[in-house]
């Protein structure tokens, strides 16, 4: 999945220094998924000896980007919706988010037949859509 960055936003401290910022993320997965995230970076996340000042737009949304896998198993599933076709569910779509230290998260998943393996689309519940979204994620963002 390409990110694309769509923002940093500086906190600025009151003596004038950056004390945090915030990179905006979008990313797509055509008709599978759509995450936007508001990623927080820190001062601890910065290598020792440089400050927010010193870096980039593009080193800061590197950062960001670094961080985002992470947050990705906390997500809470909110919502899921079934699109009907001739009285049949042919897909669903799960609404997820996280609110967590100063990052916040939303994340769109379309699914379908094929990502239930086990059981018929229209009896899935909440354990096999958090795992379906899981099984797309871990694919779009291994690890290594």
């Amino acid at each position: 999945m390409e990110l694309l960055n769509t923002s940093i936003s500086y906190s600025i401290d009151g003596t004038g220094n950056t004390s945090s910022v915030i990179a905006g993320i979008r990313g797509e997965v055509e008709g599978r998924l759509t995450i936007t995230a508001n990623i927080t970076i820190y001062p601890a996340d910065l290598v020792e000896g440089t400050n927010f000042d010193d870096l980039s737009k593009k080193q800061l949304f590197a950062l960001a980007t670094k961080k985002l896998p992470d947050l990705l198993p906390n997500l809470a599933y909110t919502n899921y919706q079934f699109f009907v076709q001739n009285d049949t569910p042919v897909r669903l779509t799960a609404y997820s988010n996280l609110s967590n230290n100063g990052s916040y998260i939303t994340l769109n998943s379309t699914l379908d037949q094929s990502d239930f393996t086990n059981k018929a689309i229209e009896s899935v519940g909440y354990e096999d859509v958090k795992s379906a979204v899981k099984t797309i994620l871990s694919q779009e963002f291994p690890t290594s």
